[in-house]
This record gives C-alpha cells, sequence and structure tokens, in this order.
C-alpha cells in the first residue's frame, strides 16, 4: 500500500486519501465581482489558486458551495491606481515575483514573493487566497502588512470595504490590495511554521506565532535608517529593549506542537534582528537574477483555469473542458500525454486521483496530499502542479503530461517537446544514478523538465530553487542535480546541432 493510502477503496473506486472526507459542494460561477460577494458573504467559498481551500476541507472543514474566481476581470491585475500599486486577489505568487511593474517599482516584493513557498504553490497560489481564510501563517500577510498594504473587500452590494492585513474579516470578498510605491521590506521565513518576520519602512509584522498577523509600529527615517525610538540604530543595530517592549504588548505567542510559546519569542527577536541589519544594509535591493524567474505570462492558465459558462448556477463549464452539475458531478475533458481524455469525476476530486484510478496512470504517486513533498507533481501546460491539491475540473481543458510522456513518439525537434524533454531527462536521471527508491523520481523527472523547459541553461541556485521541495530521502540530491545539468547540457547541444532558421 503506497503512503497515503486509506485501507481500502471509497465508494468511487479510489485509494488515495487526496479527496475521501471531503463533503460534497456545488459549483457556482460568479456573473460579476458583486455576485462573487454577495456567495461569498452567503457561506460560499471563494477559489483561487485552491491549495489552501482543498486542505481546509481536507482537514474537515465544509462549504456548500465554491465560487472560482480566476476568469473575473480586476482580480487578475496589476496596476498603478493613484500613486499605489494595486494587486489582484487572484494573482499568483509566480505573476508578483515576475510581473514588470512590480519590478520596476517595489522590486523588494518580487524579491520577498520568490520566497513564498514551493515552485508548485507559486505557480497556484494567489494573493487573496489564504488572505480570506484569514491564515496568519501566510506568507503574503506579514509582507503585505510590512509594507503597509490597504485591503480592498467588496459587500454584496457593491461597495469598497478598506482594511489593513490585521483587520481583514471573514465573509468578504478581497478584491485586492494596493501598496506604496515607496518603501522598501525585508522578509525572513526561514522559521516557519515557528514564526516568520517582515521588516518594512515603518512596520514590523509576525505571521505563523499569533493567531493572526501581528503588526508592531516602530518608525524610522527609510532613507537614513534613523529611528525616532531607538529601537533601529543607522549601522543596523536593534535594541532589544524597545522590541521586547513592543512585543509584551502583544501577549504570549501560541504555544502549539510547533513550537513553545517561550521558543517562539526568542526566534521572533532572532528575526527581527536579521531583517533590520538587512533593511538597513539596503537589502535586498533588487529582486535578483532572472534566470530562475517563470515569464510573465508563464502563469496566464492560472487566471484562467476557473469554469465558465452560465452564471450564477450550480452548474458550471469551462469552454468544452467540463461540466459541473448540481449533484456535485463533474464530466470532465482534458489532455492527457498529447492524448484526448474524458471521465466523469465528483466535484471534489483531486487531480492525481483522476489521473491514477480514471486514466490508470501509476507513475503520478500520493505522498504528503498537502502539496509539500512534490511526489504527486504533474505538469499542466507546462507547469508544476501538486495534483493532490488540484481539483480535477481546475485542469479541464489544459493540457497535462505525467511521467508517462517520456513514453511518447520520438520528434525532430526535442526542445520544442515537452514529453522530449521528459525523455531527456528520465535518461540523465539513469545515466547518473539519481535516484533509489524512485518513489519521489517521476515528480523530480517533470520538475526537471518544466525547469529546463523555461531555462534551458539554469545556474546551480536555480536548480535548487526548483528541485529543493520535491522530497527524496534517498540521493541526496546531489545526483538530482547531475542528471539535471547533464539533460540541459545535452539538450542545448541538439538544439545548436540544429538551429532555427532565420525569420
Amino acid at each position: 500500500m503506497e503512503p497515503g493510502s486509506s485501507a481500502g477503496p471509497s465508494s468511487s473506486g479510489l485509494i488515495s486519501r487526496s479527496h475521501l472526507g471531503i463533503e460534497p459542494f456545488t459549483l457556482t460561477r460568479p456573473a460579476s465581482l458583486a455576485d462573487a460577494a454577495a456567495g461569498v458573504a452567503n457561506g460560499a467559498w471563494a477559489h483561487a489558486g485552491g491549495i489552501d481551500v482543498a486542505q481546509r476541507l481536507r482537514n474537515g472543514e465544509s462549504t456548500e458551495s465554491m465560487v472560482p474566481l480566476g476568469g473575473l476581470e480586476t482580480l487578475t491585475e496589476i496596476s498603478l491606481r493613484d500613486g499605489a500599486l494595486f494587486i489582484g486577489a487572484a494573482v499568483t505568487h509566480a505573476g508578483i515575483e515576475s510581473d514588470a511593474l512590480v519590478r520596476a517599482h517595489r522590486p523588494d516584493l518580487a524579491a520577498a514573493w520568490r520566497t513564498i513557498g514551493n515552485i508548485r504553490i507559486r505557480t497556484a497560489g494567489t494573493v487573496g487566497g489564504n488572505l480570506m481564510s484569514l491564515d496568519a501563517g501566510y506568507d503574503a500577510a506579514p509582507i503585505l502588512a510590512a509594507a503597509g498594504a490597504e485591503l480592498i473587500f467588496l459587500d454584496p452590494g457593491g461597495t469598497e470595504q478598506r482594511c489593513s492585513v490585521a483587520d481583514r474579516a471573514a465573509g468578504r470578498l478581497l478584491v485586492g490590495c494596493e501598496v506604496p510605491l515607496e518603501g522598501r521590506v525585508v522578509y525572513d521565513r526561514s522559521l516557519k511554521p515557528v514564526a516568520s518576520v517582515a521588516v518594512g519602512d515603518r512596520y514590523t509584522a509576525i505571521g505563523c506565532a499569533y493567531r493572526n498577523v501581528e503588526i508592531i509600529e516602530l518608525e524610522f527615517d527609510a532613507n537614513s535608517a534613523e529611528r525616532a525610538d531607538g529601537a533601529h540604530g543607522t549601522d543596523g543595530t536593534v535594541d532589544l529593549d524597545a522590541v521586547r517592549a513592543a512585543l509584551d504588548l502583544l501577549g504570549e505567542p501560541l504555544d502549539d506542537a510547533n513550537a513553545s510559546s517561550g521558543y517562539r519569542r526568542r526566534v521572533i527577536e532572532v528575526l527581527i534582528e536579521r531583517c533590520v541589519q538587512a533593511h538597513a544594509a539596503g537589502a535586498p535591493a533588487s529582486p535578483g537574477d532572472d534566470a530562475g524567474q517563470l515569464s510573465p505570462g508563464d502563469d496566464a492558465r492560472r487566471e484562467s483555469a476557473a469554469p465558465t459558462g452560465q452564471p450564477g448556477q450550480a452548474t458550471t463549464r469551462r469552454g468544452d473542458g467540463h461540466t459541473a452539475g448540481n449533484a456535485g458531478s463533474v464530466d470532465l475533458q482534458m489532455h492527457l500525454n498529447g492524448s484526448p481524455f474524458e471521465a466523469a469525476a465528483p466535484v471534489s476530486e483531486m487531480l492525481v486521483d483522476t489521473i491514477r484510478s480514471r486514466a490508470g496512470l501509476r507513475g503520478t504517486r500520493v505522498g504528503c496530499d498537502q502539496a509539500v513533498c512534490g511526489a504527486c507533481t504533474v505538469l499542466v501546460d507546462g507547469l508544476p502542479t501538486a495534483s493532490c491539491s488540484t481539483f480535477a475540473w481546475q485542469a479541464a481543458g489544459c493540457d497535462i503530461h505525467t511521467i508517462e510522456a517520456a513514453n511518447e513518439g520520438a520528434v525532430v525537434k526535442p526542445t520544442e517537446s515537452l514529453p522530449a524533454v521528459v525523455r531527456e531527462v528520465q535518461h540523465a536521471f539513469a545515466e547518473t544514478s539519481a535516484f533509489q527508491c524512485g518513489y519521489c523520481t517521476p515528480g523530480l523527472i517533470l520538475t526537471a523538465s518544466s525547469l529546463l523547459a523555461h531555462h534551458p541553461d539554469p545556474d546551480r541556485s536555480t536548480m535548487v530553487d526548483w528541485l529543493d521541495s520535491n522530497v527524496c530521502r534517498c540521493t541526496g540530491y546531489l545526483m538530482v542535480i547531475e542528471a539535471v545539468e547533464a539533460a540541459g547540457a545535452a539538450l542545448r547541444d541538439r538544439t545548436d546541432a540544429h538551429p532555427e532558421p532565420a525569420t
């Protein structure tokens, strides 16, 4: 029995725990932001990236209805508004880190966003997803709080309401946020889930350690780094007494399985000191090397992945990709490893179950069921995707590749064919012995294939950024890196041998 399997098949014959225990729900596509706001106010869950939604459902929460947000205008927008940078609630993390406006006006945000989660979470997760579920551990919350961002919510009547990150409330539709164009934020999440800290020009925000994101207002002149109260020195030193006095006003941090209250308090002090020193030094001034970035268009699929069809009804449709009925069932149409694939499935079914049990492709593994280990990775429109936390209907109409894609027929131009890249990476893994038990290997190969498809000649840091979240207990990763280097070199050699004709 595979890790994560239940003791036996469910009523639908599936054996992973990915959708087991999730209460049935219906999908309702809103015709407008006002419709979406009304649905959320009436108890429906907003669905953008969906990873957090999947985990909440799997953990025992339930909703009668879900409102997909990806197809609504404004929510996927990044623009300049009255001296502020507007970021829509359904913009993905990858969209922020690669967006030209963000990188031009707030490169510190692009740098901070590049540290959010693993590559699968960054390509699927959105700014607003966890903010609306009031998750204090969500990385965007302390970053935006430290930047002094203002959240914009919409009530059912169509009226905008604004508040700080710490003052957000449940049951409201988040439209987006406005971030001041001036300022710099330094974010450190290295000690999550114990605590995370973001330090801005005026605010210091703390995540994970309290039931909500907590904000300490410690003003100082950003240009000289001189603090009015002395807590931030011009040389980046920290007056810990001032910091501790501010923390005392917040009360004791959480005391749970992740860490004791006392340990969390000490970690917070350490992270604040680190971030203040980096802020005083002027770092990070830019988001760094572009080599590891997804291009601005790479996450376009995420923005259009919501179902379309008749608005305001439980029956929804995404193009010709799927229909979802009142009974909570969905008829799926997608391209799987280059061939059309159709299936009927519950609305609550995860993509991993569709691939393994309905398509019979067992190379996609079931691992942590939390979008963390990478064993379930598949490529959806070329991007690494956690199939354990992606509903099958989200991938309707998309091109999906699993490890079995390496079996597709040979092509003349390997670098133009994702299956050919998968095949080359698989060969390199075999040649360098970059596997042992093999359980994680399909996810590693597919992630590496997407990396090489986007960045044909990645440096070591870019490889680590993409691959370090694919958990492997056997190899120690060195041979994995060597395999990716070898595959990249082989693909580049073939491209050089068969250059594109001049246009």
